[in-house]
């Protein structure tokens, strides 16, 4: 697969996420000793070059993805999306973590930050259609 052919993936399922979300008004989240579980990001970095904060997140369609990349270490737990928007994600812009969206069974897929993506699910709400330009983001 090239590079070109993983973006569109990644983009496929991050559109996914933000439309299934929306949709089911749901999503899922790996825990562990009560706290999300968190990994380096691969497409953000901190002011100090360090890989940000990652806290990957599921819809419906890919929570085996993220029952297979957790293995035994973490459970999967619903969370619902008004809760995501109006608690979770402004908890996590200001601790400076990124998303993930559908990560695939290896933990890989495209990230955003938190504000990108309320943006992105009002937008989903409002018009009905978030497309691939709406996933770019200036780091």
């Amino acid at each position: 697969m090239t590079d070109q052919d993983l973006e569109k993936e990644f983009n496929g399922r991050a559109l996914k996420f933000i439309q299934e979300a929306v949709a089911t008004e749901k999503i899922y989240v790996l825990v562990q000793d009560k706290m999300c579980v968190q990994t380096e990001s691969l497409e953000f970095t901190r002011d100090d070059d360090e890989p940000m904060d990652t806290i990957p997140l599921w819809t419906e369609s890919y929570k085996e993805n993220a029952i297979t990349w957790a293995e035994d270490h973490a459970t999967l737990e619903e969370m619902p999306v008004s809760y995501l928007i109006e608690e979770f994600l402004p908890e996590v812009e200001e601790g400076y973590c990124s998303i993930g969206l559908n990560w695939d069974q290896d933990g890989i897929g495209r990230e955003l930050p938190p504000f990108n993506l309320v943006q992105l699910l009002v937008k989903q709400v409002k018009d009905g259609a978030v497309t691939e330009a709406d996933l770019d983001v200036d780091e």
